[in-house]
């Protein structure tokens, strides 16, 4: 079962995300506050972070490049899920290092098939 951290500050979004999260089986801890998900990632190692873009403390693109330097070589993946929306935005967020992009409002398999695609070990070459 994978590990997923999410970092969102609404409690009502959390709430149906980590609905969705664990009724497809994954493992799924919840922070209010992007340094406190700083934090745990950098002692739990989940497999997926999940990052709002506006949170209270520290905007989440500057989370995500925090994030991608302290956790060394090979971080996890990480996943905007924000409510700014365009192609525009998920550009910035790709800039910033993010893996991949959700906006809200979604739909669950939308999120799912992110997780998904970011969580497949990279094809090999011939």
């Amino acid at each position: 079962m994978s590990y997923i951290l999410l970092i969102e500050d609404n409690q009502e979004n959390a709430d149906m995300t980590i609905r969705i999260l664990r009724s497809a089986n994954y493992e799924v801890k919840h922070c209010l506050r992007g340094y406190e998900g700083a934090k745990m990632a950098r002692w739990e190692r989940p497999d997926v972070i999940l990052i709002d873009f506006d949170l209270p403390d520290i905007d989440g693109r500057t989370m995500t490049l925090m994030l991608k330097r302290q956790l060394g070589q090979s971080p996890p993946p990480i996943i905007a899920v924000t409510a700014r929306a365009g192609v525009a935005e998920m550009r910035i967020a790709e800039e910033f290092g993010c893996n991949g992009f959700v906006s809200k409002p979604f739909l669950p398999d939308e999120l799912l098939n992110m997780i998904e695609e970011v969580l497949k070990p990279p094809a090999a070459m011939d």
